[in-house]
């Protein structure tokens, strides 16, 4: 059986508002989102609102069907444990 072909992931920029597939909301919609950046293989969410920032899957967001984006000064980046 040949390969199928694979579907390319959904790259969008930072402060662009998307869609988590991954994560709901009480009404069971996807989540909308900041994009922040994506690390180790992980994309980095934040709410419109501010907030903790949390991880998903790179193939798990998906594009607004209008798109909207945040100004975002200082992309943050991922919070890591102090090692000492």
């Amino acid at each position: 059986m040949p390969p199928s072909p694979r579907i390319p992931v959904y790259k969008p920029a930072v402060g662009e508002v998307v869609r988590d597939l991954a994560h709901l909301d009480t009404s069971g919609k996807p989540l909308e989102a900041v994009y922040m950046d994506t690390l180790a293989g992980l994309v980095y969410l934040r709410h419109e609102a501010g907030g903790c920032e949390w991880t998903t899957k790179p193939d798990r967001i998906a594009a607004l069907p209008t798109p909207r984006h945040l100004t975002v000064q200082t992309p943050s980046r991922p919070r890591i444990p102090d090692v000492a």
